[in-house]
């Protein structure tokens, strides 16, 4: 019966539910539908209560593994992709936190593929630990095809996260900030006396924008002594400035402002192709963490008891959207809650 709640649960999500009570009312409202459509005979409808027992009861390594096998055959359904670049990186869900338990907000490290836009993998961060050990972990876990290139923020520019990728035969880009400090400024200091081996230069307009990104990759290792804690890690150093235009609309003027960022990559690409997978990082926050917020209101929702489950319900819903090349995310949600028959049709519920 579980495995039907939980595909019921995801339908409902499909169809704007954002929480348990509004999963068994979309039950309630389809009942005679899903019987028909799913060959079931329910006569009556699980209340909420049941609804979140019987869900709240699933371990969360068992439905973790259930989302990561129905993505590989949505991957499967969208057509192979020669290389994956996949984003790793972490959200809090910030309503899940209880008082009175004296329990923390849950935070999940998620893993989101930007050639597919799909929710690989997720893992909960446990509250003695942060994302750091975290992701390294799920980056063995998720079990990717080799040759995997893994972006992530400057907090994941450590050496056993280039161990831990080395090991699954990926590769890594990492910004370098603050937290490395001797490393960043032996680095500028190498790329300040060296000739790029790749440059690359684009250009993005917008009505009132114009932001242009110059992409150099250096190869300094020759510059790294033997003994050099981190020669065995670098393959490479990117370079990336943006320069941004603002328009004024008051004065009529361009405003210019520009910045500089380090990145370590464990591994040399041409400039275009390591540039793109750094934007791309970017979609983790702005196609996935954006949506659950705004979309699927993950963080107003106020379940505690275990939110993880719900939260990869919500990753379920994603990722079957996107599959669909779904763009609007809200208006498809309106829309299947109106078309029962639209949204049973939709392309991956028979994976």
């Amino acid at each position: 019966m579980w495995k039907k709640l939980l595909f019921f649960s995801i339908l409902a999500i499909l169809s704007g539910a954002t929480s348990y009570r509004d999963i068994s009312r979309f039950i309630k409202k389809k009942r005679k539908s899903l019987n028909k459509a799913f060959g079931i005979n329910w006569e009556k409808t699980p209340s909420k209560s049941q609804l979140r027992d019987v869900l709240c009861h699933i371990e969360i390594k068992d439905i973790e593994s259930v989302f990561r096998k129905y993505t590989q055959a949505l991957s499967e359904l969208k057509g192979e992709v020669s290389k994956n670049r996949i984003g790793l990186d972490g959200k809090a869900l910030r309503g899940s936190f209880d008082k009175a338990k004296g329990k923390k907000m849950l935070q999940l490290l998620g893993a989101f593929c930007a050639e597919t836009e799909l929710i690989v993998g997720h893992t909960d961060i446990a509250e003695k630990t942060n994302e750091i050990p975290t992701a390294q972990q799920l980056i063995k876990e998720l079990e990717l095809p080799a040759g995997t290139l893994y972006t992530a923020d400057a907090l994941h520019c450590q050496k056993k996260t280039f161990e831990a990728v080395k090991e699954v035969k990926g590769e890594l880009v990492v910004q370098i900030k603050g937290n490395q400090k001797i490393l960043l400024q032996e680095v500028t200091e190498a790329c300040e006396s060296l000739d790029p081996i790749s440059t690359h230069i684009g250009t993005e307009k917008s009505r009132n924008r114009v932001e242009s990104r110059v992409v150099k990759v250096f190869d300094i290792q020759p510059r790294l002594k033997e003994d050099h804690c981190w020669k065995n890690y670098i393959g490479s150093v990117v370079l990336l400035i943006r320069y941004t235009q603002i328009l004024d609309k008051k004065t009529s003027k361009w405003n210019v402002r520009s910045e500089a960022a380090y990145y370590l990559s464990s591994h040399i690409h041409c400039a275009e192709y390591v540039g793109k997978a750094i934007r791309e990082h970017w979609h983790t926050e702005n196609r996935n963490h954006y949506v659950r917020d705004v979309s699927l209101d993950e963080d107003a929702s106020r379940i505690r008891t275990r939110p993880g489950v719900f939260a990869r319900l919500r990753s379920f819903a994603i990722n079957i959207l996107r599959t669909n090349h779904i763009q609007n995310i809200k208006a498809a949600l309106f829309e299947n809650a109106l078309d029962f028959d639209g949204l049973i049709a939709m392309e991956g519920l028979d994976c």
